[in-house]
């Protein structure tokens, strides 16, 4: 092999690894990122200029939510859906989503602002899950034994956790 042609190899060689790992990037999202000063994946801002606090994205389907003042709904920074479905609120119990406090039905697509209004408020100081869920056609309201949520590859649920705070964020 000549010179100019490692030098070409080389070259494809690295735009290949760069290609791969930005592909590799957008499709393996991590599953819950915590805190909200992450940079989104997409460096989008919520509505209202708000920066996303990251977006979790999987199989045609993403959720963002930043942390947020406590109350009797959430907001949503970002959700798509591949299929019709559900964003819904779990409260934590032991670092593990659990009981529902809400639930929003969305048709497939992407989504920016959503509210979810709660049946119990939001208290200040405890963890929150957005999560996504599918939706049972055969049923015009939230079924939690029904309406699952949705999966990545792993099995794991697509979700994001977040803050109930005392202060409003900033826009």
């Amino acid at each position: 092999m000549d010179k100019l042609q490692v030098v070409a190899s080389a070259i494809l060689l690295v735009l290949f690894a760069g290609g791969l790992g930005f592909w590799l990037g957008r499709t393996y999202a991590p599953l819950a990122p915590v805190g909200p000063t992450a940079t989104g994946a997409e460096g989008e801002p919520a509505a209202g200029g708000a920066p996303v606090s990251s977006v979790i994205r999987t199989g045609g389907n993403a959720i963002a939510v930043n942390d947020q003042p406590a109350g009797m709904a959430v907001s949503i920074d970002l959700a798509v859906l591949a299929n019709d479905g559900w964003v819904v609120i779990h409260r934590d119990v032991d670092g593990k989503p659990a009981g529902i406090l809400g639930a929003q039905r969305l048709a497939a697509g992407s989504h920016q602002s959503v509210t979810v209004e709660l049946l119990t408020p939001t208290e200040e100081g405890r963890v929150y899950y957005a999560m996504l869920h599918g939706d049972a056609p055969s049923e015009p309201h939230f079924d939690k034994i029904k309406d699952l949520p949705i999966t990545d590859g792993q099995g794991n649920p697509i979700m994001m956790r977040f803050v109930a705070t005392s202060r409003p964020r900033t826009q």
